[in-house]
C-alpha cells in the first residue's frame, strides 16, 4: 500500500512538513493532503492512517540513511573518522529534526513508538557495519559486536537526552573519539 510513486513522494514531503510545523498529535490527514496538493479522498487511496504515513515516511528516511551509512563506511581513510561519519550518518535524522522542528523530540519518540520493529532491524544491519569497522582494529569478530552493540547504545543515549541539535553532535563527536582512543590504546 505504501509503494514510493510520485505521489507518494509527494505525499511524504508534505507529511513530513506538516510534521515539522506541528508535530505528530496536532497534524491531520487534511493538513497532510493540503500540504501534497491532494484531495484528502486521494491520500486514503495510499494511506489508511496518520500512523501509516508516518511509517511510509520512516521507511524512506531509513533508506536514505542507510545509504549514506554505507558510503561513509566506504569512504578512504583512517578507520576512526569512517566510525565518526559513519555514526554520523546514522544519526544525521536526529540532528536535523532537533534542529529543523520544535516538535523534534516528539516526532523521535513517535518513530519509535509505530516504528518499533524496523528500528530493531535498522540498527542490527547498522550494528553488524559497525562491528566489521571495530573489528580492524581488535581482530576479533565477537568483541567486535559486543563493542558495536554498547557504542551504538551509548550513542542512542546520548541522543534521547540531547535537546538540541548541537549538543546531540557534539556529545556524538565526543563518545566516538574517546570509544576510539580507548581501542587505539587499549
Amino acid at each position: 500500500m505504501t509503494s514510493f510513486t510520485t505521489t507518494n513522494g509527494k505525499l511524504l514531503d508534505g507529511a513530513m512538513q506538516q510534521f515539522n510545523r506541528h508535530g505528530f498529535a496536532k497534524t491531520s490527514m487534511s493538513d497532510i493532503a493540503a500540504a501534497a496538493g491532494i484531495s484528502r479522498t486521494s491520500l486514503y487511496k495510499h494511506f489508511s492512517t496518520k500512523e501509516e504515513v508516518f511509517k511510509g515516511l520512516s521507511e524512506r528516511i531509513n533508506g536514505r540513511v542507510y545509504d549514506a551509512v554505507v558510503e561513509a563506511f566506504s569512504e578512504q581513510g583512517a578507520w576512526d573518522a569512517r566510525l565518526l561519519r559513519a555514526i554520523n550518518a546514522r544519526v544525521s535524522w536526529v540532528y536535523q529534526l532537533l534542529h529543523d522542528s520544535e516538535y523534534g523530540r516528539e516526532l523521535i519518540d513517535e518513530k519509535n513508538r509505530i516504528c518499533g520493529g524496523e528500528i530493531l532491524a535498522a540498527n542490527d544491519r547498522f550494528q553488524s557495519l559497525v562491528a566489521g569497522l571495530i573489528g580492524e582494529q581488535v581482530h576479533d569478530r565477537g568483541r567486535a559486536d559486543l563493542l558495536a552493540g554498547l557504542l551504538i547504545q551509548s550513542v542512542n543515549g546520548v541522543l534521547e537526552k540531547a535537546e538540541t541539535s548541537r549538543e546531540a553532535q557534539a556529545n556524538v563527536t565526543l563518545l566516538v573519539e574517546v570509544f576510539c582512543r580507548g581501542l587505539m590504546t587499549g
